[in-house]
């Protein structure tokens, strides 16, 4: 958990069906997307090859929020992995569909469908 000049941001891990899910909660900006991007790194460099991303929990994500996924998606191409997202808040897939990443990215609108998929 951090709080950074206000921003609250909190991550948590769980194992679904053999798949790390990073589960972020709060904000994810300037001043806490470095955090974001050390826990997934963390999960490829242990040699995880299929990692879920669920944003549902985030309140706000700015372009350094979008600049760690379009990183470990490039990351994971290289690794012969893939990441997959969940997200259901309108105010969060804005972000994505106005950047054109909602065609670059697999997102799910459940965690239950993301696994199935």
């Amino acid at each position: 958990m951090q709080e950074a000049g206000g921003v609250f941001f909190r991550t948590q891990i769980r194992e679904i069906q053999g798949i790390p899910v990073v589960e972020l909660e709060g904000e994810v900006d300037l001043s806490t997307s470095p955090q974001f991007k050390e826990i997934v790194y963390r999960l490829i460099d242990a040699g995880r090859r299929d990692i879920v991303v669920d944003l549902d929990g985030l309140d706000f994500m700015d372009s350094t929020g979008l600049g760690v996924l379009v990183a470990v998606l490039k990351k994971m191409s290289l690794e012969g992995g893939r990441i997959r997202l969940v997200c259901s808040k309108r105010s969060i897939l804005k972000v994505f569909n106005i950047t054109g990443l909602d065609k670059v990215f697999a997102i799910y609108d459940n965690l239950q469908r993301c696994l199935d998929g």
